[in-house]
């Protein structure tokens, strides 16, 4: 039997096809914009794809950034910042300035709020701006008016919030030289500090987008990944010692079925009732199977040619598909519900092909990565 290996870069081709499937069921959760009076909602606990990605997002970058460190002795935060602007900026600011010029031109084809209220000047001002500084989570939390087509954009905020203030934290670890399981213990902390946070401030369904959106309330799931992330980089994950992982990654599956199958965005279960934990660490025993045990059959899925191949164009299907979506079923309203999934389907994946070609590829590949830099972007291509 060959060595066991670390989970590093060469092992992590799987993951883009966990990638491809958690936007398969983001993508399925809006589906719903299109298919409206036609029946049972499709997955309306979709959602939970957020959830694996915040996980793998955590895990990559932490990976990254530990194995920075243990080499060069610091991060190069400059190098980071750059990095990850040049990764996720481009196709952002793309797609939000594309839709504020369709809505400048053409004002009668964009949707209107989620009030049912058209959208003023401001409000896409305001919209398009909070979601390219990656602060529209906490302006949908303060309630103010949002642009319904860029609203899914709040994941990506939590993601880049963290990204902000994790290389930060690692280093002060680092450099008080903290145990690795006094490490992992701050993080688990954190962790469970965020779980009682959300559930004290759950008051009712009525007000339950704060604490779907808010980073205070959702950070837990990138810490989740980042744990994982300190145990590849220190090789206490090793591919070959995951076989012990099979029952809780298929337990973690389970969990995830019956939340995306049974569930809503503001069901109280998922806050007061801690169900959002069970997500999480379901999320995170699947992943940390993929990494430590690629070669179990199950996992093997996640190595399929259409999965890795969504997996590869998910940040830009996942920024293209809720417009897409929200104005294929705003114009087209009386059509069948078939010609508008197929409508929607057609334009969201056409466009997240030419961002993924035309914008993401040419500034990811600019120059050559650094080599602590892993292959896989680490968002949906992120959420």
């Amino acid at each position: 039997m060959a060595q066991a290996a670390p989970a590093t870069e060469s092992y992590l081709r799987p993951l883009d096809g966990l990638r491809g499937a958690a936007v398969l069921l983001v993508m399925a959760y809006h589906a719903s914009y299109l298919t409206a009076g036609w029946g049972p909602r499709i997955l309306p606990g979709g959602f939970v794809g957020v959830d694996l990605f915040f996980v793998l997002s955590g895990f990559l970058i932490t990976r990254m950034l530990v194995t920075e460190l243990r080499r060069h002795d610091r991060i190069d935060l400059g190098g980071f910042g750059l990095r990850r602007v040049r990764r996720l900026v481009p196709a952002l600011v793309a797609a939000v300035l594309a839709l504020e010029v369709l809505r400048w031109l053409r004002p009668s084809i964009a949707a209107r709020s989620l009030s049912g209220q058209a959208i003023t000047t401001a409000t896409g001002v305001w919209s398009a701006i909070g979601s390219a500084l990656y602060v529209s989570n906490y302006q949908q939390a303060w309630g103010r008016a949002f642009v319904p087509e860029l609203s899914h954009t709040w994941s990506l905020a939590i993601e880049a919030q963290y990204y902000l203030v994790w290389p930060f934290v690692l280093l002060a670890m680092w450099r008080l030289r903290l145990p690795r399981w006094s490490q992992v213990g701050v993080m688990v902390t954190a962790m469970v500090v965020v779980w009682v946070h959300r559930a004290q401030m759950w008051t009712d369904q009525a007000h339950y987008l704060p604490l779907y959106v808010r980073t205070d309330t959702r950070v837990d799931v990138i810490i989740a990944g980042s744990v994982l992330g300190l145990l590849a980089a220190w090789g206490d994950l090793k591919v070959g010692h995951g076989r012990w992982l099979r029952v809780p990654a298929l337990l973690g599956v389970a969990v995830l079925i019956v939340v995306s199958t049974s569930s809503e965005t503001g069901d109280v279960h998922l806050y007061r009732d801690y169900g959002l934990v069970a997500v999480t660490l379901g999320a995170t025993a699947l992943v940390a199977s993929v990494i430590t045990d690629p070669d179990w059959s199950f996992n093997k899925i996640w190595s399929l040619g259409p999965l890795r191949w969504l997996g590869l164009r998910s940040y830009s299907l996942y920024l293209w598909h809720v417009p897409v979506f929200l104005m294929v079923a705003s114009n087209m309203g009386g059509r069948p519900v078939w010609l508008k999934t197929g409508v929607g389907l057609a334009v969201a994946f056409g466009l997240a092909e030419l961002s993924y070609q035309f914008v993401e590829k040419p500034f990811r590949h600019r120059r050559r990565l650094p080599a602590a830099e892993p292959e896989i972007d680490p968002s949906p291509a992120q959420a």
